[in-house]
Order: C-alpha cells, then sequence, then structure tokens
C-alpha cells in the first residue's frame, strides 16, 4: 500500500508550549505537529520536538527522540520544512502582545 503524505495531509495547527525553568538555560520550547487528512476525516499528532538556542547563534528544532532512538525520522527536505514552520510558529508566538 502506498500514501503519499504530501496529498492526503496537511499542517493543520502546530503548539508550542514554552518552558519556564527548564532544566536546562538553552531549551526554549516545546512543539507538536498535528496533521489533519485533507478529506477531514482523521489527523495524527507528532509531539515531542524540541526548540533551543544554539552554541553557534540561532535557534535548533530536534526531532523527538530518547537518548538512544529517535522516534521520528523524515527526509532531509521534508524536515528542513517542519523546521521552518516550527520555527515561524515559534517566532511568533514570541512576539510580546502590546496593548
Amino acid at each position: 500500500m502506498k500514501i503519499n503524505i504530501n496529498d492526503l495531509f496537511k499542517i493543520s495547527d502546530i503548539s508550542i508550549k514554552k518552558t519556564e525553568g527548564a532544566k536546562h538555560e538553552n531549551l526554549l520550547a516545546f512543539a507538536s505537529i498535528k496533521l489533519q487528512a485533507e478529506d477531514g476525516i482523521g489527523y495524527f499528532t507528532i509531539s515531542g520536538f524540541t526548540i533551543w538556542n544554539s552554541k553557534f547563534g540561532g535557534l535548533n528544532v530536534e526531532m523527538p527522540k530518547n537518548r538512544n532512538f529517535k522516534f521520528c525520522l523524515f527526509e532531509k527536505s521534508l524536515w528542513q520544512k517542519l523546521k521552518k514552520e516550527i520555527l515561524d510558529k515559534y517566532s511568533y508566538e514570541t512576539i510580546p502582545v502590546v496593548e
């Protein structure tokens, strides 16, 4: 069975949970991606992405993983697109609200 994920699913939501007083000073937030079926019937969520301050400047996004095991593996160009979407949502969430 072949499933073309680009035709069947689209990113419907990216949620960001900022970390306050985390175990590590460079850990900024956790993220999850909700992929909704085009027909609206089903969805699945991938959670466990982490957003870090890079030691070389900028931000890093890491895939969900354990110490010795990655729970998700993405093709390089798809990972770059997902990473960009996560960082865009994070930068939007960090814009201060002015009343």
